[in-house]
């Protein structure tokens, strides 16, 4: 594509901007009402711009007319962009920052600003975009979405990128200050994306989160995040991240610290979960165990949304907490019949429930039952017969398996 026309100011893109944000940035430099201008000289159009934004998800073969308007070679203007995992096997997977996360994560319909960072240096920075960062760890203010004085929603169809298009400038703006504990998924989410932060060293991630990707750290937490609402584990993400920033701020902050203190918040966290539980009315469970029925879907996305190896921590603990509260239950019952304190102090649990928890075949609970390495307890109920495993038993052999 031949561009006939050139800007009369035309700045280099900064490593860390949004492009969006770049092109804002030379709408305002060049005098320009709206981005669009700039988009339909460079023959990228301005529907998909005022739609959905989705030109920053697709490869940089389209920036030809571009590159050619503002004097910047592909390289420099393709870093701006999310591209698509092509290796991946799922189709919405794009690059934050070297991160495979999914498309939905990065949040441009409502873009975020910190008014203390566009002061020192005024442009958007690309890490603003993610729907987790709600906060500037330098700074340590949250962002905003809309503006403080018309309380409109902050968006893109703008001609300045500090000021609103009701004249306030946002950068005279105080935005709440944000305690240091409140900062730890941000600097966690920046030390993943390789982002440095301007006076804080580094983060002493939580054990159990601190070897997950960017993408399964959001999964989790979205997923904790729900169950604390009571929000089905299949939509959580999509629920949770509705509303303000300030909103999301404090329910991703919470759903955060249940993997601090590990595991003294998670059994918090499921004590909770078992009193909402004790409240859902459910007209149908005649084929669900009893954890389903004590905990409901935080139980069934253990294994469902939370499938992968990478969060057998949490499946692990779930059973350290099973058996906390069996042995507080036998001893704090005063049954005057005789009982086998031995065994009841044991968390037994339905063989389908075991399967599930730990990702193991039916073949190989009954091997090891067959070899005396697991016990079990069979119960009848009408005309069926329940089969019963011992957790620990199984926690044993597969611990003592993957040491070998």
């Amino acid at each position: 594509m031949n561009i006939n026309v050139r800007l009369l100011i035309r700045p280099k893109p900064e490593v860390d901007e949004s492009f969006l944000g770049y092109i804002l940035r030379l709408t305002e430099k060049n005098l320009y009402e709206t981005p669009s201008w700039i988009l339909k000289m460079a023959g990228l159009g301005d529907k998909e711009f005022r739609q959905n934004n989705s030109l920053v998800f697709r490869p940089h073969e389209n920036l030809d007319g571009l590159t050619q308007l503002v004097g910047v070679n592909v390289d420099g203007i393709a870093q701006l962009l999310y591209p698509p995992v092509a290796a991946s096997d799922s189709t919405y997977l794009h690059y934050f920052f070297g991160q495979p996360v999914p498309q939905d994560l990065i949040r441009l319909n409502r873009p975020k600003i910190c008014p203390a960072c566009l002061s020192e240096s005024p442009y958007c920075r690309r890490v603003w975009e993610f729907s987790a960062v709600t906060a500037c760890p330098t700074h340590r203010r949250l962002l905003i979405d809309e503006c403080p004085k018309c309380k409109r929603r902050i968006s893109w169809s703008r001609k300045n990128v500090t000021v609103c298009p009701c004249n306030f400038d946002w950068r005279e703006f105080p935005t709440p200050s944000v305690a240091e504990q409140q900062l730890r998924l941000i600097c966690h989410i920046y030390q993943l994306c390789g982002i440095p932060v301007a006076g804080v060293g580094p983060l002493k991630v939580p054990e159990p989160i601190s070897r997950l990707s960017l993408n399964d750290l959001l999964r989790v937490l979205f997923f904790v995040a729900g169950q604390q609402r009571g929000i089905s584990a299949a939509t959580s993400r999509h629920l949770v991240a509705a509303g303000k920033s300030q909103n999301f701020h404090s329910i991703l902050t919470e759903a955060y610290s249940v993997f601090e203190d590990w595991p003294t918040n998670y059994f918090r966290f499921l004590d909770k979960r078992r009193v909402q539980e004790r409240n859902v009315t459910r007209t149908y469970q005649r084929m669900k165990s009893a954890l389903y029925g004590a905990f409901g879907s935080f139980y069934s996305g253990l294994y469902g949304v939370l499938s992968g190896s990478q969060f057998d921590f949490m499946r692990i603990a779930f059973i350290d907490y099973i058996t906390q509260k069996q042995a507080e239950d036998c001893n704090l019952s005063r049954h005057p019949r005789k009982r086998d304190t031995g065994a009841l102090n044991r968390p037994y649990v339905l063989k389908s429930d075991a399967r599930r928890l730990l990702g193991i075949e039916y073949p190989w609970i009954d091997h090891h039952v067959r070899k005396g390495e697991i016990k079990t307890l069979v119960q009848s109920k009408g005309k069926k017969r329940l089969i019963f495993v011992d957790l620990i038993d199984i926690t044993k052999v597969k611990l003592t398996q993957n040491s070998c």
